[in-house]
């Protein structure tokens, strides 16, 4: 299980620790039933981080009178996206060597 609120990442056994940009939400990201060692284990797990960021940053709504997204939000899904591309190669790193 991974805690997203994206930002400096703390790797433990069975979690990841994530600190938070400004407004961004914990997140929880379970990959234990995940074969990372595999292309599409380690795909499920981009794709969970991913959402997980859009959703912990509150990506996908917009702002009040405009269809336009929150420019806020934006960056912090940037900001996320970034960091968990480093967790996820962590993650795969750590389950590729046996961790």
């Amino acid at each position: 299980m991974i805690k997203i609120a994206l930002a400096a990442a703390t790797l433990t056994a069975a979690a990841l620790s994530i600190a938070a940009p400004a407004f961004a939400n914990d997140v929880t990201v379970n990959y234990k039933d995940l074969d990372l060692s595999t292309a599409k284990g380690q795909s499920t797990l981009a794709r969970r981080l991913d959402n997980a960021a859009k959703n912990a940053c509150g990506l996908g709504g917009s702002t009040t009178g405009s269809r336009l997204g929150s420019p806020s939000a934006k960056a912090c899904y940037k900001d996320a996206k970034t960091r968990s591309q480093a967790t996820l190669a962590t993650i795969i790193g750590e389950a590729q060597n046996g961790g």
